[in-house]
């Protein structure tokens, strides 16, 4: 199906959703609550979506536009991508209200759609310990960025939250409050990450002994991007180019620095190593995730 049927198609749910939203007796906000305890899955938002076109609210066309999107990134095309961004930013410009963010912004420093809701947010460490009850009730979170983190990354490191996480991201731009090497093993050894995807550490002053924590780490199974720039070694990543026209990968060598065969020569595979060959887009989108 071409990507204006899909759309077509997109805009006018099939009568069987339909019929099951008229059989539902739940509210918007159980609606709401489904997408909510199921936050990495589409079909609670699809079926938000559509109540919300029931109700004539152009929150479903954006939700859908969105949910478009990202399976245009995981198997679709680079232009039907751009086409679904840019109409849900479309709807956003002209029709977004306080409803869609659910209360969560006054919670965090900034949020972001994805999927049709606030999936990440940008908070500092010390605020989010505070609120990350609140922050979770109002939001389907998956992406969390933390800034001023330092020593506080222990006590991040317990938080059950972070169970429903896709990627976490450390914000050191000023450099003033890195995790080091503690902080990462304390990271690494977390029990609540085993769904994260995407981890950034760049700039937090981190040497070899953090990333060797990492490395042996057997808490994120899920893990296959990691942000190691900034840091204190060699880049241990598969090299990469990029073609100036289409932005995309060029693979030009799948062969590891030597940190990089060191580490899995102790450890085994280790998938986060070998991004460029092998994920679809590198580095990969939120999105996608």
């Amino acid at each position: 199906m071409h990507a204006e049927a899909r759309w077509a198609a997109a805009r006018d749910p099939e009568p069987q959703r339909r019929a099951m939203l008229c059989a539902m007796s739940g509210s918007r906000q159980a609606l709401f609550q489904a997408v909510l305890d199921r936050p990495a899955e589409d079909a609670p938002r699809a079926l938000f979506a559509a109540f919300c076109d029931a109700q004539g609210d152009p929150y479903g066309a954006f939700i859908r536009a969105q949910l478009a999107r990202t399976q245009a990134l995981r198997t679709g095309t680079d232009e039907d991508a751009w086409r679904f961004y840019h109409e849900a930013g479309r709807i956003q410009t002209e029709h977004r209200t306080v409803a869609w963010t659910n209360g969560v912004e006054k919670f965090v420093e900034s949020c972001r759609f994805i999927r049709g809701f606030v999936e990440e947010v940008v908070v500092d460490a010390r605020r989010y310990l505070d609120h990350a009850d609140e922050i979770f009730r109002h939001a389907p979170i998956r992406h969390l960025v933390l800034s001023e983190v330092g020593d506080l990354v222990t006590e991040i490191a317990r938080d059950p939250h972070l169970e429903q996480l896709a990627s976490l991201s450390l914000d050191n731009t000023y450099r003033k409050h890195p995790i080091g090497d503690a902080g990462l093993a304390a990271i690494a050894a977390s029990p609540h990450l085993r769904n994260l995807r995407l981890l950034d550490v760049s700039d937090q002053g981190i040497g070899t002994a953090g990333l060797e924590a990492l490395g042996a780490s057997k808490t994120l199974p899920s893990l296959v991007y990691v942000n190691l720039t900034g840091n204190r070694f060699e880049d241990p990543r598969e090299g990469y180019g990029t073609d100036w026209a289409s932005s995309r990968i060029i693979h030009i060598d799948s062969t590891l620095p030597p940190l990089g065969r060191e580490l899995e020569a102790k450890y085994g595979d280790l998938p986060w190593l070998h991004g460029p060959s092998r994920l679809r887009n590198y580095p990969p989108d939120k999105a996608e995730l």
